[in-house]
Protein backbone atom coordinates (compact mmCIF):
# COMPACT_ATOMS: atom_id res chain seq x y z
CA UNK A 1 0.00 0.00 0.00
CA UNK A 2 1.66 3.48 -1.18
CA UNK A 3 1.93 6.16 1.54
CA UNK A 4 -0.27 8.94 1.62
CA UNK A 5 1.59 12.20 -0.12
CA UNK A 6 1.87 15.18 2.34
CA UNK A 7 1.72 18.17 0.23
CA UNK A 8 2.25 20.53 3.55
CA UNK A 9 5.86 18.26 4.39
CA UNK A 10 8.86 20.92 3.26
CA UNK A 11 11.30 18.37 1.06
CA UNK A 12 12.15 20.38 -1.51
CA UNK A 13 15.43 22.52 -1.46
CA UNK A 14 15.39 25.94 -2.79
CA UNK A 15 17.66 24.99 -5.82
CA UNK A 16 14.86 22.76 -6.52
CA UNK A 17 12.08 24.89 -6.23
CA UNK A 18 13.88 27.60 -8.35
CA UNK A 19 14.40 24.69 -11.34
CA UNK A 20 10.76 23.86 -11.26
CA UNK A 21 9.64 27.67 -11.10
CA UNK A 22 11.64 28.21 -14.20
CA UNK A 23 13.20 31.02 -11.94
CA UNK A 24 16.14 31.63 -9.83
CA UNK A 25 16.92 31.38 -6.42
CA UNK A 26 17.17 34.85 -5.26
CA UNK A 27 13.59 35.35 -6.77
CA UNK A 28 12.45 32.49 -4.46
CA UNK A 29 14.49 34.14 -1.02
CA UNK A 30 12.54 37.43 -2.34
CA UNK A 31 9.15 36.09 -2.23
CA UNK A 32 10.11 34.72 1.13
CA UNK A 33 11.43 38.59 2.33
CA UNK A 34 8.14 39.79 0.80
CA UNK A 35 6.36 37.68 3.24
CA UNK A 36 4.77 35.52 0.32
CA UNK A 37 6.04 32.38 1.49
CA UNK A 38 7.13 30.80 4.46
CA UNK A 39 10.02 28.27 3.89
CA UNK A 40 11.13 26.01 6.91
CA UNK A 41 14.06 26.43 7.92
CA UNK A 42 16.25 23.68 9.15
CA UNK A 43 18.37 23.79 12.54
CA UNK A 44 21.14 24.53 9.71
CA UNK A 45 19.23 27.04 8.31
CA UNK A 46 18.71 25.77 4.99
CA UNK A 47 15.31 26.53 3.30
CA UNK A 48 13.12 23.56 2.83
CA UNK A 49 9.06 23.73 0.77
CA UNK A 50 6.57 22.37 0.68
CA UNK A 51 4.34 21.22 -2.75
CA UNK A 52 1.90 23.74 -0.72
CA UNK A 53 4.54 26.46 -1.68
CA UNK A 54 5.29 25.53 -4.96
CA UNK A 55 1.56 26.03 -5.34
CA UNK A 56 1.56 29.54 -3.70
CA UNK A 57 5.02 30.74 -5.38
CA UNK A 58 3.17 29.42 -8.67
CA UNK A 59 0.39 31.75 -8.26
CA UNK A 60 2.49 34.17 -7.49
CA UNK A 61 4.46 33.96 -10.65
CA UNK A 62 1.47 34.03 -12.63
CA UNK A 63 -0.23 36.69 -11.22
CA UNK A 64 2.97 38.61 -12.01
CA UNK A 65 3.52 37.15 -15.32
CA UNK A 66 -0.10 36.73 -16.84
CA UNK A 67 -1.93 39.71 -14.25
CA UNK A 68 1.03 41.88 -14.68
CA UNK A 69 0.32 42.11 -10.68
CA UNK A 70 3.47 43.49 -8.85
CA UNK A 71 4.62 42.38 -5.38
CA UNK A 72 3.07 45.04 -3.35
CA UNK A 73 -0.20 44.19 -4.97
CA UNK A 74 -0.23 40.88 -4.53
CA UNK A 75 0.96 41.16 -0.93
CA UNK A 76 -2.31 43.94 -0.69
CA UNK A 77 -4.60 41.10 -2.46
CA UNK A 78 -2.78 38.68 0.21
CA UNK A 79 -3.86 40.66 2.95
CA UNK A 80 -7.49 40.85 2.61
CA UNK A 81 -7.60 37.25 3.46
CA UNK A 82 -10.07 37.43 6.55
CA UNK A 83 -7.54 35.24 8.86
CA UNK A 84 -10.51 35.81 12.05
CA UNK A 85 -12.72 33.74 10.60
CA UNK A 86 -10.25 31.07 10.03
CA UNK A 87 -8.87 31.22 13.56
CA UNK A 88 -12.31 31.36 15.58
CA UNK A 89 -14.55 34.51 13.79
CA UNK A 90 -14.06 38.12 14.79
CA UNK A 91 -13.60 38.84 18.60
CA UNK A 92 -11.97 42.03 20.32
CA UNK A 93 -8.33 39.81 20.09
CA UNK A 94 -8.73 39.91 16.33
CA UNK A 95 -10.32 43.46 16.51
CA UNK A 96 -6.97 44.18 18.28
CA UNK A 97 -4.20 42.45 16.06
CA UNK A 98 -2.65 44.64 13.45
CA UNK A 99 -3.40 42.09 10.61
CA UNK A 100 -6.87 43.52 11.10
CA UNK A 101 -6.37 46.52 10.31
CA UNK A 102 -3.22 46.38 7.88
CA UNK A 103 -3.04 45.98 4.10
CA UNK A 104 0.42 45.74 3.75
CA UNK A 105 0.85 42.15 3.55
CA UNK A 106 -0.35 38.80 4.45
CA UNK A 107 -1.62 37.55 8.20
CA UNK A 108 1.83 35.48 8.41
CA UNK A 109 3.62 38.46 7.62
CA UNK A 110 2.32 41.17 10.30
CA UNK A 111 4.53 42.24 12.63
CA UNK A 112 3.16 41.89 16.15
CA UNK A 113 0.22 39.68 15.60
CA UNK A 114 -2.28 39.08 18.00
CA UNK A 115 -2.66 36.74 20.55
CA UNK A 116 -4.53 34.00 18.62
CA UNK A 117 -1.05 33.77 16.74
CA UNK A 118 1.35 34.89 19.17
CA UNK A 119 2.46 30.94 19.88
CA UNK A 120 1.34 29.69 16.47
CA UNK A 121 3.58 28.34 13.63
CA UNK A 122 2.48 30.39 10.50
CA UNK A 123 3.40 27.04 8.75
CA UNK A 124 0.82 25.61 10.10
CA UNK A 125 -2.52 28.07 10.24
CA UNK A 126 -5.41 27.24 8.30
CA UNK A 127 -4.85 30.63 6.77
CA UNK A 128 -1.38 29.98 5.58
CA UNK A 129 -2.39 27.14 4.37
CA UNK A 130 -5.51 28.10 1.72
CA UNK A 131 -6.03 26.29 -1.11
CA UNK A 132 -5.10 29.49 -3.20
CA UNK A 133 -6.62 29.88 -6.97
CA UNK A 134 -4.41 32.88 -8.00
CA UNK A 135 -7.22 33.18 -11.16
CA UNK A 136 -9.94 33.51 -8.50
CA UNK A 137 -8.86 35.21 -5.45
CA UNK A 138 -12.30 36.81 -4.73
CA UNK A 139 -12.86 33.47 -4.33
CA UNK A 140 -10.32 32.83 -1.89
CA UNK A 141 -11.21 35.68 0.07
CA UNK A 142 -14.84 35.56 -0.23
CA UNK A 143 -15.55 31.99 -0.44
CA UNK A 144 -15.68 30.78 2.92
CA UNK A 145 -19.13 32.69 3.03
CA UNK A 146 -20.72 30.98 -0.06
CA UNK A 147 -19.78 27.89 0.73
CA UNK A 148 -21.11 28.17 3.97
CA UNK A 149 -18.08 27.74 6.21
CA UNK A 150 -17.68 30.70 8.69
Amino acid sequence: MAEEFDKFEPVLSIGVVAKKLDIAVQTVRLYEQEGLVIPHKTETNRRLYSMHDVERLQCIRKMITENGINIQGIKRIMSFIPCWEFKGGLDEECRNCPAYYEANGPCWSTVGVGKKCQLEDCRSCPVYRLEINCTKMKEVIYGHHRNGNS
